[in-house]
């Protein structure tokens, strides 16, 4: 028999509050399961509040800038703030047209409130990533429920690439928000009632695309209306195409794209010409630029790039196939397929190049753990036995770089091996924190424990992990940076001095 709100109330008592249903469009009646209670909701959100701010803002100017691209990135900001130029970007004061300047331009903006710093110069990426998991958060909720929320922001916000790229100075995280602004508001406008709503939703995916393209030029457009394109004709809503109001949009894109690119070709003749055709098609469709890689590339970026929540891969594909597949479904295969097959077919690549599909697997992810935690007639607890797999798998990697460094990359070999010497307890730690979720959760369910406390023990515990990695990492930057020899020049250099830069590993010294 099933217990109704009313019920639990009268049980737990005066101060356990049930929890209203959220969302009867999503079929999410919060106040069916028991361990919702106002205490549990408040203390997983205050949990997933926490772990964001470690993982975004904490110690975030503390590494040393990565050469060659922080430095590069970094400098081409403070020097729009020495020329006065906001038109043309400069590195070493010589112009650098390559990618457009929207970027440059927030961390220039970061650097005249805050100071330059590298903790300015990676603000705009912390933000953009904190941005994107809000988004996915708001998404999510509105559609799939509250706990398939939940989860995918976990998801996301450990996932080791988005994790990574959130916290260094890179176009692709504000491009990847950018991107996910517009498809959620795409989404947003196609299951809105209301027409002014729909509008709004519509106008605000145009802007969106637009500022995306002022980010990293094209590709901003590309993606985006790659899965739009292919949307429609899957559900058979070509009535959107009126609804989406195209005259008026391309009108919120040209606004907001054109000023820039007609500026900067009337400051420098020729830079259309240049941008459109070689660092956007040849980069494409030519070797040109030497960096290429196997048809499988992005497949081997993608396995290591979403650790620890790759090995869900096959149980997550299991699930879909044996159901018929619905639209958000279908609208989330597409927004990660689409923008994938894209670049593998491309003759440049980068593994940064998809960062836009990681929100849509997070969420894809995300519902398939929450259907199994929800299902208590399941027996099936592998989704947190992942945390201890990932810690498990860290602990062999340092127990292999301790003894056997040679298998590590050669740059990295020194680095990783100073790091160690300073966290010596970060093995045992990481055993210990392994064999503690091994044994949560193979006994969760027999403790009676709520899926809020197991969600807030997986935050903590990601926390955790996260500040013992954040030393190592601060030593592998030290050592892969130019700052300990520009600390070592200022004491040398005077202020009526000149110093000209011929390698590109020395931009960084400028912070000093």
């Amino acid at each position: 028999m099933q217990m109704s709100a009313v019920d639990k109330v009268q049980r737990d008592g005066a101060d356990a509050i049930a929890i209203p249903r959220a969302d009867v469009d999503n079929n999410v009646d919060l106040a069916r399961d028991q361990s919702f209670l106002w205490y549990d909701v408040r203390a997983i959100s205050l949990g997933l509040v926490l772990l964001c701010s470690l993982v975004f803002f904490y110690h975030l100017g503390v590494p040393a800038l990565f050469e060659p691209t922080e430095g590069r990135n970094a400098e081409i900001a403070r020097e729009i703030l020495l020329t006065h130029d906001w038109v043309t970007p400069h590195n070493n004061f010589l112009p650098v047209l390559d990618k457009p300047i929207f970027f440059y331009w927030l961390i220039a903006f970061c650097y005249k409130l805050f100071g330059v710093s590298e903790w300015s110069a990676r603000l705009p990426s912390a933000l953009a990533g904190f941005g994107s998991v809000v988004l996915i958060y708001l998404f999510a909720r509105k559609f799939l429920g509250y706990w398939e929320a939940l989860w995918s922001v976990l998801i996301l916000i450990t996932s080791v690439e988005f994790f990574a790229l959130s916290r260094i100075v890179i176009f692709d995280m504000l491009l990847c928000f950018f991107i996910t602004f517009s498809l959620c508001c795409f989404y947003g406008g196609r299951n809105s009632d209301s027409r002014v709503k729909k509008r709004v939703f519509y106008l605000l995916m145009y802007a969106a695309m637009g500022a995306a393209a002022l980010v990293k030029g094209p590709i901003g457009l590309v993606l985006p209306g790659m899965v739009i394109f292919f949307f429609l004709p899957l559900v058979k809503k070509w009535s959107l195409l009126r609804e989406m109001d195209l005259f008026l949009g391309m009108i919120v894109i040209v606004t907001i794209v054109a000023p820039w690119y007609i500026w900067v070709e009337i400051r420098n003749p020729g830079y259309l010409s240049y941008y459109l055709c070689e660092e956007n098609v040849s980069r494409f469709l030519t070797p040109h630029f030497h960096r290429g890689g196997p048809w499988y590339y992005f497949l081997v970026v993608l396995a290591a790039g979403l650790l620890p929540w790759t090995f869900l891969f096959p149980s997550v594909i299991r699930g879909k196939l044996k159901k018929p597949v619905d639209e958000i479904t279908l609208f989330l295969i597409l927004w990660t397929v689409m923008p994938f097959l894209f670049f593998s077919f491309s003759n440049t690549k980068l593994s940064h190049y998809i960062l836009p599909i990681y929100p849509p697997l997070a969420v894809l992810t995300g519902a398939a753990v929450a259907s199994s935690l929800k299902n208590t007639l399941k027996k099936n607890n592998w989704p947190l036995a992942l945390p201890a797999f990932n810690l498990f798998l860290a602990s062999c990697i340092v127990v292999a770089a301790v003894y056997r460094p040679e298998l590590l990359p050669h740059s990295l070999q020194g680095s990783v091996r100073e790091a160690l010497r300073e966290v010596p307890g970060f093995l045992i730690f990481g055993m210990l924190l392994a064999m503690f979720w091994l044994v949560l959760a193979t006994t969760w369910r027999r403790l009676a424990i709520g899926q809020g406390s197991l969600y807030v023990l997986c935050c903590g515990g990601f926390a955790l992990y996260f500040l013992f990695v954040q030393p190592i990492v601060r030593l592998i930057a030290l050592n892969s940076s130019s700052k300990v020899l520009a600390q070592k020049s200022s004491s040398l250099i005077h202020s009526d001095d000149q110093i000209v830069i011929t390698i590109p590993i020395f931009p960084a010294c400028r912070f000093i």
